[in-house]
């Protein structure tokens, strides 16, 4: 009895006031969601020839749309650029925790000349745009020696809308992944590396049976904003792939709005929006179940943010 006193003495207007903020915040953040679900009813004509309210509800409502994320239709081939994605995410988050755990043994263990000058060098890379990247790596990936053509210096296609765009131009080192792997081996004592090479232990062993396991938070937390980050990006596909066999779903959606481009097409939206739909939530579910796993790979670091 006193205890649940104390709690009522302890209960604030405050109190309510900041849960009321939490839940319009909360309400507000799901309201896309909610938009994008009941959006999906729609057919395409209905859709353009309505006046949507804050809750849009289609007069003969169709489940079309969301059948489309399971199977080929003449609209979008929905199946074939999930798998596309799916074999994108998988490869390039592998690739970045390979790269990213290396490269931060590297610099964290080796010693050579230049090296904090090459890891100060690899860190300012990160201040440069993503976009000002397109047109050189454009240009790299159609001059690619020996492919679709090119002889090398006078052009030709190059690895552009190969697989080889996804193979080979996407395992770049991942700088932010290299930084954090440095950070949290620099805080693993040398002595554990000594002591294992001197139980008989090679580089392998040291590397995937010693240390790898020490930083499985960190590496965690790379794969996870990777692979989020590569899900969810289109320039690659976009601007480097033109055939439809090799697009992913945020750049597939963004081919299918352009069709209202030509006269007298009328743009499937519902579609659209159901396909974003199908991208968004394997990303919220993702990041809702693991961020516990971002923020104590953060932490691990000791990078406060």
């Amino acid at each position: 009895m006193r205890s649940s006193n104390a709690r009522a003495r302890s209960f604030k207007p405050l109190h309510l006031f900041g849960h009321v903020v939490l839940l319009t915040v909360g309400i507000v953040l799901m309201y896309p969601l909610v938009f994008m679900f009941l959006a999906g009813f729609f057919t395409k004509q209905e859709f353009a020839s309505t006046v949507l309210g804050i809750f849009p509800i289609p007069e003969e409502p169709t489940l079309r749309n969301f059948i489309s994320l399971f199977q080929t239709t003449g609209d979008a081939d929905a199946l074939m650029y999930f798998r596309n994605s799916l074999f994108r995410t998988a490869y390039m988050t592998v690739a970045s925790v390979l790269t990213s755990f290396l490269g931060g043994y590297v610099f964290a263990r080796l010693r050579f000349k230049g090296r904090e000058q090459l890891f100060l060098l690899l860190l300012a890379t990160q201040m440069i745009p993503t976009t000002i990247a397109i047109i050189p790596t454009y240009l790299e990936f159609a001059r690619f020696p020996f492919m679709g053509g090119n002889n090398v210096f006078t052009g030709g296609t190059g690895i552009l809308d190969t697989w080889w765009v996804y193979l080979i131009g996407g395992p770049a080192i991942n700088i932010m992944g290299t930084f954090l792997v440095k950070q949290s081996l620099d805080k693993v004592p040398i002595e554990l590396d000594e002591a294992a090479k001197m139980d008989g232990a090679g580089t392998t062993r040291l590397l995937f049976q010693i240390l790898f396991p020490l930083q499985l938070p960190i590496i965690a937390f790379i794969a996870i904003t990777s692979g989020l980050g590569t899900w969810n990006d289109f320039i690659v596909p976009f601007f480097y792939t033109n055939s439809d066999t090799l697009q992913t779903l945020p750049s597939a959606i963004t081919r299918l709005s352009s069709v209202g481009n030509s006269p007298g097409a009328v743009v499937n939206y519902p579609l659209i929006i159901t396909l974003s739909l199908g991208v968004t939530l394997p990303a919220l579910l993702i990041f809702f179940f693991l961020q516990k796993y971002i923020v104590q790979g953060l932490a691990n670091t000791g990078i406060k943010g």
